[in-house]
């Protein structure tokens, strides 16, 4: 899975790379993040009657039939393999499809014998973002339609705003993230990025074509402080390498460990 990740490339800088034609107020806006966590406002590119929108969204899928946007906490991911058919996201799957620009994401792996785990950071060996595969949702909360009779949720500021949520991809992992976790984000290749950005159904086979594992030479990884536990820790030192713990995989991206976690 995917539960945390690095987004610290500039809205303009991200718009270049994707070629996006608008960037949404609030996206333009966002600020640099090192520990991004479910519930977060996230960047989101998405097709738009041809045009690229880059926007901002809550990471936790709510799917538009939820009676209360807290089931978002519990869908911050989609199987690749299993989401055509799933009624969270069977929907997004044919017309929702959205990128996500990710700079990195942290996966955590837990040494025979020990307690604690050794978090790490898997980051392109450019630096470069990656685009996550996503599904995006539109909800909108009770108060409107045949719901006009229930009141809106409490987490809901606005009881006459649509809630736009995203969920992350992911697929088997490919040898490298497999030294530390089972699964990883399905990474979308550029020549793909207008086949799954575009608002038609995937021919048949192509969902899972796309969500293939990455190629290994995609993926580093670096063991990084274990103060990126806590989701309110968000400085630039997260990113800085440590020695792994005792057991853990070693480093792959030539990083020089520091004082370790």
């Amino acid at each position: 899975m995917c539960g945390r990740f690095v987004s610290t490339t500039p809205p303009a800088a991200l718009a270049a790379h994707f070629d996006v034609d608008v960037v949404d107020p609030v996206a333009a806006a966002h600020r640099p993040n090192t520990n991004t966590a479910p519930g977060s406002a996230v960047l989101v590119i998405r097709d738009d009657g041809g045009e690229r929108h880059l926007e901002s969204l809550r990471w936790g899928l709510v799917p538009s039939w939820a009676k209360d946007p807290a089931i978002g906490n519990r869908m911050i991911n989609a199987r690749s393999e299993t989401a055509a058919v799933k009624p969270s996201f069977r929907r997004a799957v044919v017309s929702r499809r959205c990128i996500v620009p990710v700079d990195g994401f942290y996966e955590w792996f837990r040494p025979e014998g020990r307690r604690t785990k050794q978090p790490y950071l898997v980051h392109r060996s450019d630096e470069g973002p990656y685009a996550v595969a996503g599904l995006w949702e539109r909800w909108r909360p009770p108060g409107h339609g045949a719901d006009a009779d229930r009141p809106a949720p409490d987490d809901v500021p606005d009881p006459t705003s649509e809630l736009r949520t995203v969920t992350l991809l992911t697929t088997e992992a490919n040898p490298v993230m497999s030294t530390i976790h089972d699964r990883m984000p399905v990474l979308l290749d550029p020549s793909d990025w207008d086949e799954w950005l575009g608002p038609d159904r995937l021919a048949d086979g192509r969902l899972e074509a796309l969500c293939q594992p990455a190629p290994d030479g995609w993926c580093t990884l670096r063991a990084v402080s274990s103060r990126v536990n806590d989701a309110r820790h968000r400085g630039e030192d997260l990113l800085e390498p440590v020695q792994p713990l005792e057991g853990a995989p070693p480093s792959t991206d030539g990083s020089t460990p520091g004082a370790g976690p």
